[in-house]
């Protein structure tokens, strides 16, 4: 008789296609989902909490004490290599809450993280954002190149990888538009803090096409966009002033309908805020609603021959500034009692915007100033009347730096990684503007002791654009006065600065001052021409960035 011999053919588990759409619990414990909702059965007669579908990651609610748990849940079952773990365990613990400040709307410590579990081109761009913040750390703590130069060839990796995820999810129309606007807006913070600000103001122009095609929306999806979403991009375009700034006026103006046809609902500004964070999204919306009208007009002309929205927005929201400052007193006179140290900050942060801003609308001339636009807003003798208000700006600028400065000796990290605008803009702003040489000296001096870096401003990078634009306007004023003897040609007198000085960014975070109509055929150029990169005062240099420093030149307006 003849006897079967076992068979060594192991029996294999027929598989079906492999699903993403499955409970976030099922697909931790690595368990088939039934996918029923809105709690699957395979969760709820196991006694367990279903955590819900990531398709359904608006859902999730800050203050609820269980989306912490799941947050940690996740971080330790995300997919990947070794290293992408570490990068979103890093981003997690240490970049979230840096990117919150002194504000959170939920979207870094919960909503990005939850949809990162199943969302590759999130999940690889959280880490790449998480790796680009650990090489910024390092560098505070002197860690040698060759560690930060690893850093950034696995941060990039990543963004690469990131970038093909979303690419073929797109082409073959499966992306949810929530995922692709979240994808945008980690784009360009990525770009941003890298310094490639071409590639991030690509990427925000195709956000702000995507709200704007946005048509189907579910009521969920619409509370999260007018609460979370908007506002983000509203604030990322804000940060990019000053880049917007030197582009063309036909690309800025642009840029400005662009930013109007997705602008988020206005609400009436209250006779007091109930919390910081209103205070927060109506101060914003008013910033922007002034800088769309910056961005529609051309400083070569007067205000009479701007395009004709302009002045009316620029009244809008001149008065809307006036209206938050009275809100916002009688709001810290009722709650700033019982703030915390962080609450204090976020709210000198907000004084010390509204201050800014409101010094920039009042530089703005009535129809009927025949002078060009960026002769009244660069006016010397306009800025010996603000001589307060930039003492304000400087007065609560050190206050946060002094805390910052408490935290570190205790032991406290502190806040120097961020996407949106802080203390360095408005330091900027005062160190090229202000009347008198003490405040000049005392923003800057502010700036060298706060290393940072805030979207698109670096301090390092922003201290050489201030001491060289010094020198810039010293050499203007000798040339005016005729001391430049080495200087030839038909050169008028008193020509204002912003009418022979060109500034120019390239990628990798460079820029440089250039003289104009005299590029490359005067002593003008050799003598006064400089570029300025990110140097060892500076928390990014130049070779940090990558290989490729492609550039593009514009010309520096008004604002």
């Amino acid at each position: 008789m003849t006897v079967s011999q076992p068979s060594n053919t192991r029996r294999r588990r027929q598989c079906g296609p492999k699903t993403r759409t499955g409970c976030l619990t099922c697909k931790i414990r690595r368990v088939k989902c039934d996918e029923e909702k809105p709690h699957c059965r395979r969760c709820t007669s196991t006694g367990r909490k279903c955590d819900g579908y990531s398709q359904d990651v608006l859902a999730l609610d800050a203050s609820d004490p269980m989306s912490g748990t799941l947050i940690q849940r996740i971080s330790t079952h995300i997919p990947g290599t070794a290293p992408e773990r570490r990068g979103f365990s890093f981003f997690m613990n240490h970049t979230s809450p840096e990117l919150n400040g002194f504000y959170s709307t939920g979207f870094w410590e919960y909503l990005i993280l939850q949809a990162s579990y199943s969302e590759p081109s999130l999940r690889h761009t959280v880490i790449a954002i998480g790796s680009l913040h650990e090489k910024f750390s390092q560098k505070l703590l002197g860690k040698s190149p060759e560690q930060e130069k690893q850093e950034m060839e696995f941060a990039l990796n990543q963004y690469t990888k990131a970038i093909g995820h979303l690419r073929r999810s797109l082409a073959t129309g499966k992306q949810a538009p929530m995922t692709a606007l979240m994808s945008c807006i980690l784009f360009v913070c990525f770009d941003s803090l890298r310094g490639h600000y071409d590639s991030a103001m690509l990427h925000l122009q195709s956000g702000l096409k995507i709200l704007r095609d946005l048509k189907v929306r579910t009521a969920q999806e619409d509370h999260l966009i007018e609460t979370t979403i908007a506002p983000l991009f509203m604030r990322l375009s804000v940060q990019s002033i000053l880049y917007v700034d030197t582009r063309p006026p036909g690309d800025r103006q642009e840029f400005a309908r662009d930013l109007m046809r997705v602008s988020s609902r206005e609400k009436d500004i209250p006779e007091a805020f109930e919390n910081l964070e209103e205070a927060r999204m109506s101060l914003n919306d008013a910033a922007d609603g002034l800088f769309r009208m910056f961005y529609l007009c051309d400083g070569s002309l007067p205000m009479s021959l701007q395009p004709e929205e302009a002045y009316g927005i620029f009244e809008k929201y001149d008065a809307r500034l006036g209206c938050w400052n009275k809100s916002f007193e009688k709001f810290m006179n009722n709650k700033s009692v019982g703030f915390t140290s962080k609450q204090v900050r976020g709210a000198a942060l907000l004084k010390i915007h509204h201050t800014t801003a409101t010094i920039m609308s009042q530089a703005t001339p009535s129809p009927h100033d025949p002078r060009v636009l960026a002769e009244c807003v660069n006016s010397p003798d306009f800025f010996k009347k603000h001589t307060e208000g930039f003492q304000i700006i400087i007065n609560l600028c050190r206050s946060v730096i002094a805390a910052a400065d408490q935290d570190a000796r205790n032991g406290k990290p502190t806040l120097t990684f961020s996407t949106d605008l802080g203390l360095i803009a408005p330091l900027y702003y005062t160190s090229v503007k202000a009347a008198t040489r003490s405040q000049r000296l005392e923003a800057l001096e502010l700036l060298k002791r706060c290393p940072r870096r805030e979207g698109m401003w670096d301090s390092g990078t922003t201290i050489n654009l201030i001491t060289e634009f010094w020198d810039i306007e010293a050499r203007h004023k000798a040339m005016q006065q005729g001391y430049v003897s080495e200087i030839s040609g038909p050169i008028a007198q008193r020509i204002p600065m912003h009418e022979v000085v060109d500034l120019i960014f390239h990628d990798g975070g460079r820029w440089e001052w250039v003289w104009k109509d005299f590029r490359n055929t005067s002593p003008l150029n050799t003598l006064l021409s400089r570029t300025s990169t990110p140097d060892d005062c500076s928390l990014w240099s130049n070779a940090d960035i990558s290989s490729d420093s492609s550039s593009e030149s514009y010309g520096y307006n008004s604002y």
